[in-house]
């Protein structure tokens, strides 16, 4: 595809996109209204035609991470930019309402904040008349030609950072994305890749291999609270969880949760003080989840929004709430990772395996491939097949506490091998010579 045609096809569609983007900010913007929690996104909607009214301060760094997943990963990223160039502002846009919220509360640094602006000529260069960054950083798989082709021609560096591409994307790219993919990515000043499968596809469509660097997974490197494992040790103590097998699904999926109920059922016959706590991934179905819970009365429940206490008789907790996922991880014995016991492709498994959790999946796990390649290869993670592979795995875990140690630790060993993407990552930016304004 030309860079004409893909323009031709946006501008035909906008009115779609248009309606769509819309209803996710008007979404967006009643949930922040029923739920206190939940941040107002400022100019939701406006932003995303490159008409925020707000003053952004200019010349700094501007990240884009589309999701929730994205945008936790950075924030090591932001912590780290925010000490080596204290004076320059930095701008993170957001490509769901969902990572716009993880960002908007839980960002380590000040930051400008908006949603990105859809890829028009149009928007993206009244973004960038707005901003007027110095460098650009694009996470994972965002690649937006026009951006890309604004970014050029303007001579603003820009960096794909923990680059991949997933196998999915690939075919995809190579079906339809021809020159316009390989242009794009011609643009760059540099490709960071995760995993040699990424770079490989890279390479396929078209990448100059002396853009790309392969750094690693920025993921890997977690910041963690340094009380993070003596809050979850006190909420245990303080619920009188000292003694029972707390497992956890998160970043669970619709029509999984259902599964992760029958799954405790079984593990519950055998193993009656057995305690699920179960995190949906999206907020947005929070409501969703608390009725499905309604319908297994036989299951008693608690919800954490509305402070119901976990006491003996508590079988299945829902964590209904944003930015907490890592004190659940720290609380549990055993983690279950979602999106993969039903065919969404998975989620990030580092966060368990940082704090030596044995991590469990399902089959599906397509998203993030290579990741999963190598705790598989070094058996640094159980795939079950369904739920009853599943039950039975929760038991043998929770009937051997050596088990559990066991896979824990390997789990972390894996998680240790593959940090340092960060200061790569880094070294590579210093290498650009930012002009850092007063600093002392």
């Amino acid at each position: 595809m030309q860079l004409w045609l893909y323009r031709l096809l946006l501008t035909l569609l906008f009115p779609l996109i248009l309606y769509s983007g819309w209803k996710r900010c008007r979404k967006a913007q009643k949930r922040s209204r029923q739920n206190s929690d939940d941040r107002p996104i400022p100019h939701c909607f406006a932003s995303r035609l490159g008409r925020n009214p707000t003053l952004f301060q200019k010349n700094g760094i501007w990240i884009h991470a589309v999701s929730v997943g994205e945008t936790r990963s950075i924030f090591p990223l932001l912590k780290q930019l925010h000490l080596r160039y204290p004076n320059l502002p930095i701008t993170l846009t957001s490509g769901s309402t969902q990572g716009a919220q993880q960002a908007l509360r839980f960002s380590p640094v000040p930051i400008q904040h908006q949603m990105i602006p859809y890829d028009t000529t149009g928007a993206v260069n009244r973004f960038l008349d707005q901003i007027d960054p110095q460098l650009v950083i694009m996470i994972e798989t965002e690649i937006w030609p026009n951006l890309y082709q604004a970014c050029f021609e303007r001579k603003i560096p820009l960096i794909l950072a923990n680059a991949r591409i997933k196998e999915q994307s690939f075919k995809a790219y190579q079906k339809w994305g021809g020159k316009l993919v390989q242009n794009a990515l011609n643009q760059t000043h540099l490709i960071a890749s995760q995993f040699q499968a990424d770079t490989h596809h890279l390479l396929a469509l078209g990448a100059d291999p002396k853009r790309i660097k392969q750094l690693g997974n920025l993921k890997f490197d977690i910041d963690l609270p340094a009380d993070l494992m003596q809050n979850a040790q006190a909420w245990r103590m303080d619920n009188r969880l000292e003694e029972r097998f707390i497992w956890v699904a998160a970043s669970t999926h619709a029509g999984e949760e259902a599964l992760m109920l029958e799954a405790h059922k079984k593990l519950l016959s055998h193993c009656a003080n057995a305690l699920l706590i179960l995190v949906p991934r999206h907020s947005d179905r929070f409501q969703e989840v608390a009725e499905l819970l309604e319908q297994h009365p036989h299951l008693q429940n608690a919800i954490r929004s509305q402070q119901m206490p976990v006491t003996a008789n508590t079988q299945v907790y829902l964590a209904d709430t944003i930015g907490e996922l890592m004190h659940w991880f720290a609380s549990c014995d055993v983690a279950f990772i979602g999106g993969s016991l039903v065919p969404f492709g998975g989620h990030n498994i580092l966060e368990p395996a940082a704090l030596a959790k044995p991590i469990l999946s399902g089959p599906y796990h397509m998203n993030l491939q290579a990741l999963y390649d190598t705790f598989i290869q070094t058996q640094s993670i159980t795939i079950t097949q369904n739920t009853d592979d599943l039950a039975e795995t929760l038991l043998k875990l929770s009937q051997t506490p050596n088990l559990q140690q066991q896979q824990g630790q390997k789990a972390y060993q894996c998680f240790q091998q593959q940090t340092g993407a960060l200061s790569k990552l880094l070294f590579e930016i210093d290498q650009l010579s930012l002009t850092n304004p007063n600093t002392p």
